[in-house]
């Protein structure tokens, strides 16, 4: 619901193109501080204490937001200071998510698990858009943030209610070792370096447009408003729960090649929604999207999960998160710049292009092709 209702609170303070990517730039600039940071911290203390404590502090952050909002004192720099708080909470999170997960779930069903674990998140990608939308285009912005505050809330109690399995982390050495080490493992997996140091500029290309072109796109080229939006989150959601229940059936024996070919259609879907400026076709585009991103992520998740030893789990993820949106606070800002000159339809075919071309020179690494 947040990701409908802040891009339209801002269009409705008076925000331009260039203050929607600005958002966005804070979130994924906090987010690049914190995540080495982060990575450490998640190898050093219980992984279920990280999720909690994000899960808590977000739900006061955007009950925060609610408040300002519907007392009418909410501003952009207010969203702003939101989106740094997001983006270093999710420095600690998703290392936390990705290395709690071979705790919890056998190695021989690996893959399957994170199709599970995934799936509830796509059930949300599923009915959070499209209400977000509805409550943001009929009670306002300030409504749907007052909704998802209370949604970190229950998530908090639901997991505080659950029991894990325990976990002593080893014993700490020094911080400034054990990020070095995390490095160091990273560079010595050449798919693992050559994957984050491409994705770093896929994600810019993927991301970039979808930030900020379509909202403009909706508003100017399709004429909707945010429960149009939100409906085409919504199928990007469908997208994903069917990529989910695919890859948890399926068994991948070359993941190297299948990740790339998911990333690659990732790629042709988003150069889509520029190319056939129709709700029907928009839709198409946001299903594909959301079955081969996530038909991608799984693959990668595994392949990290099984590759990586455990104690270092957290620190090789918050690499990878690093390398991986190094470039993104770049990506709302040069395409805030491209839809001002050429139009939100032209910015997708370009950012869509990138990033399918991009994808498919990879497969000409042989450690890529090679990894199982």
């Amino acid at each position: 619901m947040y990701s409908v209702a802040q891009p339209f609170q801002i269009l409705a303070l008076g925000g331009t193109p260039l203050q929607l990517g600005i958002g966005a730039a804070i979130t994924t600039a906090t987010m690049l501080v914190f995540l080495l940071v982060g990575g450490v911290i998640v190898d050093r203390i219980p992984r279920r204490r990280i999720i909690l404590a994000s899960d808590l502090a977000s739900g006061c952050i955007v009950a925060i937001v609610a408040a300002l909002g519907l007392s009418g004192a909410l501003r952009i720099e207010h969203l702003y200071l939101a989106s740094a708080f997001f983006g270093m909470s999710a420095a600690f999170f998703q290392p936390a998510m990705t290395a709690i997960i071979p705790e919890l779930i056998p190695e021989d069903v690996l893959q399957s698990g994170n199709a599970v674990n995934g799936l509830s998140f796509q059930m949300a990608r599923v009915a959070g858009p499209v209400v977000g939308g509805i409550i943001v285009a009929t009670a306002g912005a300030p409504s749907a943030f007052a909704i998802d505050a209370a949604t970190f809330f229950v998530s908090f109690v639901a997991l505080s209610l659950a029991r894990p399995p325990r976990r002593e982390p080893p014993p700490p050495e020094p911080f400034l070792r054990q990020v070095r080490a995390g490095i160091a493992f990273t560079f010595s997996l050449p798919w693992l370096w050559i994957t984050i140091a491409l994705f770093a500029l896929v994600n810019l290309a993927i991301a970039g447009p979808l930030i900020v072109a379509l909202p403009i796109l909706v508003r100017d080229v399709l004429h909707g408003d945010a429960a149009l939006y939100g409906a085409i989150g919504t199928v990007v959601g469908a997208g994903e729960i069917g990529g989910t229940l695919l890859s948890g059936q399926v068994r991948i024996r070359h993941a190297g090649m299948a990740m790339y070919a998911w990333a690659a259609l990732t790629g042709v879907a988003v150069a889509g929604f520029g190319l056939v400026n129709a709700v029907p076709a928009i839709l198409l585009f946001a299903f594909v999207q959301g079955l081969s991103l996530v038909g991608f992520q799984i693959l990668w998740d595994t392949s990290l999960q099984r590759h990586v030893p455990r104690e270092m789990l957290g620190r090789v993820s918050s690499v990878d998160g690093f390398g991986s949106i190094l470039l993104l606070p770049l990506g709302p800002l040069v395409f805030a710049a491209l839809v001002e000159r050429i139009g939100p339809d032209g910015a997708f075919v370009i950012g869509g292009a990138i990033a399918a071309v991009l994808c498919l020179a990879a497969l000409s690494v042989r450690s890529i092709r090679e990894l199982e």
